[in-house]
């Protein structure tokens, strides 16, 4: 894959804002067709590691907080990183530490429709690939001290080491975006979520969160309903309100619809989190509703190209913006 469009650089009297993240980082291997066994294109994925490039892009200082292995996997990884203009200074590499690799294979279904495949195993060999491990708590102890001031602290696992950096970066100022894969109804899910501003999962994935009378609300709660769009519903007092749905925009030309949670979330990240938590509480229902807007447009333009972070590689920034800015004008 050819090196992302990147922005000029700012000068330095020019404050960008500053997302921090921490959760899953690998290499994502592209492949087109059902026979396919070497990679169409490598880059670094996972929904942390696209989610913080999708903002370096959109112009946020992004430093992922990742320990990964000692191989060319990782190199790799960071190379993508480099390219895409996001701070690799707390992803640290380490021969205990492991590069997860996922395999993403985009081929045409009966139907002829094409939707993106998600293996676990080597395509040529067979073996198991590496898998995620989460960072180390003690690890995020004597990092988060370390870690900038932030508009917002991205993450996506419940554990114990993203749970110490969440509760660090609140208190300094930053919005907490939670994004689980999945739920478990224990303590550990509990204190992610009391901590989180903004709680974003997958129908597909979570129905529903549980609900403990320990854990408040988040400020913002969206659940996404792929094709159909999202629903979302923000704090009542101490209580969720009212669920709103939001239709996505019509996309005429699919092409791989691998990313596009990531990308939602980078717009909405990007329209309500920039000036960081004081600002973000004070937002109004009608602020939220543009930003959830604007997340489904990247979405969809995302769609139009192959990988989870296509445009980054076709379009340049401002190219991208005014595709953007055409489909919410043209909805």
């Amino acid at each position: 894959m050819s090196a992302p469009h990147l922005h000029p650089k700012r000068k330095s009297v020019d404050r960008l804002p500053i997302s921090v993240g921490s959760g899953f980082v690998a290499l994502d291997m592209l492949l087109v067709g059902h026979e396919r066994v070497n990679a169409n294109e490598q880059y670094a994925g996972g929904s942390c590691g696209n989610v913080l490039s999708i903002l370096s892009h959109l112009d946020w200082e992004s430093y992922p907080v990742a320990r990964l292995g000692t191989d060319r996997l990782a190199k790799r990884v960071l190379a993508d990183f480099a390219e895409s203009g996001v701070n690799t200074e707390f992803v640290f590499r380490a021969p205990t530490g492991v590069t997860p690799v996922v395999v993403v294979r985009l081929a045409e279904r009966r139907d002829g429709s094409i939707q993106p495949r998600f293996e676990w195993k080597h395509p040529k060999s067979g073996d198991w690939l590496p898998r995620y491990r989460p960072f180390p708590k003690t690890k995020a102890e004597e990092v988060a001290p370390q870690l900038p001031d932030a508009g917002v602290f991205y993450f996506d696992r419940a554990e114990k080491s993203a749970l110490v950096m969440a509760e660090k970066m609140r208190e300094r100022g930053a919005v907490v975006f939670f994004e689980p894969s999945s739920c478990k109804d224990d303590s550990l899910f509990t204190d992610c979520l009391a901590v989180s501003d903004i709680v974003k999962y997958s129908k597909d994935r979570i129905s529903e969160p549980p609900r403990n009378p320990v854990s408040r609300s988040p400020r913002l709660e969206i659940q996404t309903l792929g094709k159909d769009g999202l629903r979302y519903r923000l704090k009542a007092g101490n209580h969720p309100g009212q669920w709103k749905t939001m239709t996505a925009f019509t996309v005429d030309s699919l092409v791989d619809s691998t990313g596009c949670g990531d990308w939602c979330s980078a717009g909405v990240i990007n329209k309500l989190c920039r000036d960081g938590r004081e600002k973000f509480l004070e937002r109004d229902d009608s602020e939220i509703a543009a930003a959830l807007r604007y997340g489904l447009a990247l979405a969809a333009i995302n769609c139009q190209y192959q990988g989870a972070r296509g445009p980054m590689y076709h379009l340049s920034r401002d190219k991208f913006l005014a595709k953007v800015d055409t489909l919410l004008e043209l909805a």
